[in-house]
């Protein structure tokens, strides 16, 4: 067991491309480079099942494009086979092709298993550092003045 956990700590930070669709890849670059971008921005954040939940603006922020054309190059990645699309709620969730890019063991492709990878932008979310630090301020100011 613990070999295992050593091999997984060591393998824990791989993205293994197939070569028999290393020259779509490629090709993707050529063609359409912000669905490349949006690609293997995907490849780098995603969870040990290609799975990654992001917003839109995510991408938009990370490639400084329109909401328009990362739409077009999402849809151009779904259309063309690089990657799948679920659901959760109003949110998706972007899933690499595995016969292109995997993540884990070998012997893992059977199982549809998401671990949560999710980024969020900090331009949808502003005021969440405020909220979330000034809660805690006022936890513990009444934590104190309950004490006194």
């Amino acid at each position: 067991m613990a070999d295992e956990i050593k091999q997984h700590e060591k393998n824990g930070n791989f993205v293994q491309f197939y070569r028999d669709n290393m020259q779509a890849v490629s090709k993707l670059a050529g063609k359409n480079p912000t669905a490349f971008q949006i690609f293997m921005f995907i490849c780098e954040h995603m969870d040990g099942y290609n799975a990654l939940m992001a917003s839109y603006q995510v991408f938009m922020d990370y490639t400084d494009k329109s909401k328009d054309t990362i739409r077009k190059a999402i849809k151009y990645l779904y259309d063309n086979g690089f990657v799948d699309i679920l659901k959760s709620g109003t949110s998706n969730v972007y899933v690499i092709n595995q016969a292109i890019a995997w993540t884990s063991y070998g012997n893992q492709k059977q199982y549809c298993k998401f671990n949560g990878n999710i980024l969020i932008s900090a331009s949808e979310n502003k005021d969440y550092y405020y909220r979330h630090h000034s809660a805690k301020i006022k936890a513990l100011e009444e934590r104190v003045g309950n004490a006194e």
